[in-house]
């Protein structure tokens, strides 16, 4: 379905397999699938002043099922979009996930994401995280991703603020049980930093080449 400003069909006009698929994914899709569900009637009251623009899609076959869905409000020069989204293939494999992002008049502007899944070989993976910008520029905030499987495990995190960035990354193969230590860091005006080291399952340093 393209956006626009007319009243969406709403999800009791989607078949029944979509609805147990919205209702069935994590609380933090949950609430933003009560947001659609209200959708119709933001849709209705829009002003001059105030409008929203929702949009939603849906498919099933033999690959599996996806939906998802989201809107966007303008009000008073601010912008704000959110958006859901559940998929699950036919091997197992699923997708959940959530994103705000707002622009205020100013020029400030901040966005959140979140997202988790599994994989058809039994792994999992997840995200989330929150940036800010002010109106002079300066950007603040985090974010986290996780993942792990049969063949090993991932975890990084990324903070920002004062014109630093620091990326760090803890990384496992399972099958040499060789884990990864590593950090980058972005300082403004001043360029980029990496540091990095391996260690065997007894703790002791190795190559990273092994």
């Amino acid at each position: 379905m393209d956006d626009g400003p007319t009243q969406p069909p709403g999800l009791r006009s989607m078949p029944a397999i979509f609805r147990e698929r919205i209702m069935s994914i994590s609380s933090t899709l949950r609430r933003a699938s009560l947001a659609l569900v209200c959708l119709p009637a933001l849709c209705m009251v829009g002003t001059a002043s105030a409008q929203t623009r929702f949009h939603m899609h849906a498919g099933s076959g033999p690959r599996g099922t996806a939906v998802g869905g989201g809107y966007t409000t303008a009000s008073g020069g601010t912008i704000t979009h959110q958006g859901a989204h559940y998929a699950r293939g036919a091997n197992g494999a699923s997708y959940t996930g959530h994103n705000r992002f707002t622009r205020n008049a100013n020029g400030s502007a901040s966005s959140s994401h979140t997202f988790n899944g599994t994989t058809a070989a039994g792994g999992s993976f997840g995200s989330s995280g929150a940036y800010s910008r002010s109106a002079s520029g300066s950007v603040t905030g985090s974010s986290q991703t996780t993942a792990s499987g049969p063949r090993g495990s991932y975890d990084a995190s990324t903070q920002t603020a004062n014109g630093v960035t620091t990326h760090a990354t803890t990384a496992t193969n399972a099958a040499t049980g060789i884990t990864y230590n590593g950090q980058t860091t972005y300082t403004k005006g001043q360029g980029i930093t990496h540091s990095g080291s391996c260690t065997n399952a007894s703790g002791a340093t190795v190559s990273c080449g092994q």
